[in-house]
């Protein structure tokens, strides 16, 4: 089968020192057949087991409507945020411990928000009481938007220490076995548990009640991981009785109409597999025993084999990028139906309780969030066809590789959440960690860590995506401080966060047009502002140990109309400085006289 490498991108700890990698399969097929409906003459199902579940206790009825694919899923208009968030332009990641005092760094730099100031993990993050609120205050009183949040799927036996309310949330493998994660210690929470995902909810209420601005969700589709062989994962695991349950209505939703010769032929379902898609939409599929189907046919020990006609319903889970569109069960599920379920209980709360509009986001590509915040590691799908992108690249002798541009991986990223979430919304993006990413990042020499920030945070912000200025995480890596980048972070910060300049990153319309410009490894995007100005932007990827400065570059782009005036905008430059133009055949035509790492070109 094809696999795709994901980088294990824990929030707490470093599998030995590095990135951990994962492989999910991937069994993805078309989706066909007529629907239908079950027979009523069909054998009444065996009950369900009276015993106490060893995993993942279900839900007691499908999704509101009886579930089924994304066109069937009902979406609560309640869960969309309604917080603003077209003042967040400079982005800041430093994560910390909840009870310690305010990282200082933050307070110095003073970005627009720090996106994740703390994640709970462990029993780290249970109780009020493990909090100091006294930091989103402080950060609040600085104009600083703060951002908690919790890991949403890592679930350590000391959570729910009494047995019977650890099997009610514990995702298993295809023999109905907890999995256990030994490099890191803990096993995966089902998401389709009612009772786990009312106690991560239950971890955000608290810190709703602390303060914070919004939250951030971390691993939310990982309860599919599987068993870790070496360092790869099986996708072996999420076949828990909770999941199961919600499978079968699943198949049911999707194939109404389907008769129990249907099943069987498509499916080799028999009557022994309890799948009854004659009850009420609320009910139908739910005594669905996936587990004994798997075992019956040998497909226990591998239940995504291809031979398994059902491992494409089921589809798989790429990490923080769910694709409801596929028509999968993990693919719809995970999103739409549990992850919806935890934003709409959290802005409820604090609607009711507090009259307010929290911002919600997660590690990846999610709908219903108020704007993205994409974890940067290898594995990704960001390039074309679905390729790796390298968000770090390095000479063949360990130096930045700056004539790398990520300027098409920043457009795709921004495409793919415009299409996940059917709307557009603000994408930001953020070193993960631990990650190949990180520790490429980390062993740059200290000029080329911060050329790296000269050279993408405008690079992303052409492309209106937000690059986190990286501050500190809880690994134990040197802070920006003990990097001497604080003095770099602070100026953009303060060029980022000035009216005129951040207007340039918001409510912009890519544009077809091409800049040309008269020097080689120019990157350019072109953009159109909401008041009708037009902005080329250009990022120099002429670099070796640093930055080549290119002086005396004619760019040409196309505009609608001769402008009143054109302004060069760069943080390189002391001041915005008015220059000479010309415009001719619908083209504007400067010379930019000096291009370091970056220079928007404004055409107004």
């Amino acid at each position: 089968m094809p696999a795709l490498i994901l980088i294990f991108r824990s929030g707490s700890n470093r599998a030995f020192g590095c990135a951990w990698p994962l492989l999910l399969v991937v069994a993805i097929a078309r989706c066909s057949g007529a629907s239908g409906q079950t027979s009523t003459n069909m054998p009444p199902p065996s009950p369900p087991p009276a015993t106490q579940s060893t995993c993942a206790t279900p839900a007691a009825s499908n999704p509101v409507g009886g579930g089924g694919t994304y066109t069937q899923i009902a979406i609560d208009p309640g869960v969309y945020g309604k917080r603003d968030p077209s003042g967040l332009t400079v982005f800041a990641f430093s994560q910390e411990g909840q009870n310690l005092p305010a990282d200082p760094q933050v307070l110095a730099m003073s970005p627009n928000i720090v996106s994740r100031a703390w994640q709970r993990w462990d029993r780290g993050g249970v109780q009020p009481s493990d909090y100091n609120f006294d930091y989103p205050m402080q950060a609040r009183s600085a104009g600083i938007t703060f951002i908690g949040g919790t890991t949403a799927t890592a679930l350590f036996k000391d959570e729910f220490p009494a047995v019977s309310r650890f099997n009610a949330v514990v995702s298993c493998d295809a023999t109905g076995q907890p999995v256990f994660h030994a490099p890191m210690k803990f096993y995966r929470a089902s998401l389709a548990s009612p009772a786990y995902r009312q106690y991560i909810i239950g971890i955000g209420e608290i810190q709703i009640d602390g303060g914070v601005d919004g939250l951030f969700f971390d691993e939310l589709d990982f309860s599919y991981q599987g068993s870790t062989s070496g360092n790869e994962d099986n996708g072996d695991e999420g076949f828990d009785d909770a999941n199961i349950a919600d499978f079968g209505g699943f198949l049911c939703g999707k194939y109404p109409n389907y008769s129990p010769a249907d099943w069987q032929s498509k499916y080799s379902i028999t009557t022994a597999d309890n799948l009854n898609c004659s009850k009420s939409a609320a009910t139908r599929g739910r005594t669905f025993n996936y587990r004994g189907y798997l075992a019956r046919n040998g497909w226990q020990a591998s239940p995504l084999n291809r031979s398994n006609p059902l491992a494409a319903e089921w589809g798989t889970i790429l990490g923080g990028h769910p694709e409801p569109q596929n028509g999968t069960f993990t693919g719809t599920y995970t999103s739409l139906v549990y992850w919806q379920d935890i934003v709409l209980t959290l802005r409820t709360y604090a609607r009711h309780k507090y009259k307010k509009e929290i911002y919600i986001t997660a590690n990846g590509v999610f709908p219903f969030v108020d704007f993205q915040m994409i974890g940067l590691w290898g594995g990704n799908p960001d390039g074309p066809g679905g390729s790796s992108v390298n968000y770090c690249s390095l000479t063949a002798d360990g130096h930045l590789d700056g004539t790398q541009s990520l300027l098409a991986a920043f457009m795709a990223i921004k495409q793919r959440s415009a299409r996940i979430v059917g709307r557009v919304i603000p994408v930001a993006a953020f070193i993960d960690w631990p990650t190949d990413v990180m520790t490429d990042y980390l062993s740059l020499p200290a000029s080329e860590k911060s050329d790296y920030w000269r050279m993408y945070v405008p690079e992303a912000l052409a492309a209106t995506v937000y690059l986190n200025m990286h501050l500190a995480d809880t690994m134990g890596d040197p802070a920006a401080t003990q990097l001497g980048l604080m003095p770099l972070f602070e100026q953009t910060t303060a060029f980022y966060k000035m009216p005129a300049h951040a207007a340039l990153y918001h409510n912009t319309t890519d544009l077809p047009g091409r800049v040309t410009e008269s020097v080689a490894n120019i990157g350019t995007n072109l953009t159109q502002l909401s008041d009708g100005r037009t902005v080329a932007h250009l990022i120099n990827h002429n670099y070796s140990r640093g930055f080549q400065e290119q002086d005396g570059v004619r760019v040409s782009f196309p505009v609608a109309k001769a402008p009143r005036s054109v302004t060069l905008v760069s943080p390189d430059y002391r001041a915005d400085t008015p220059v000479a133009f010309t415009y001719s055949g619908g083209q504007v035509q400067v010379t930019v006289p000096k291009l370091v790492a970056y220079v928007a070109v404004v055409s107004n």
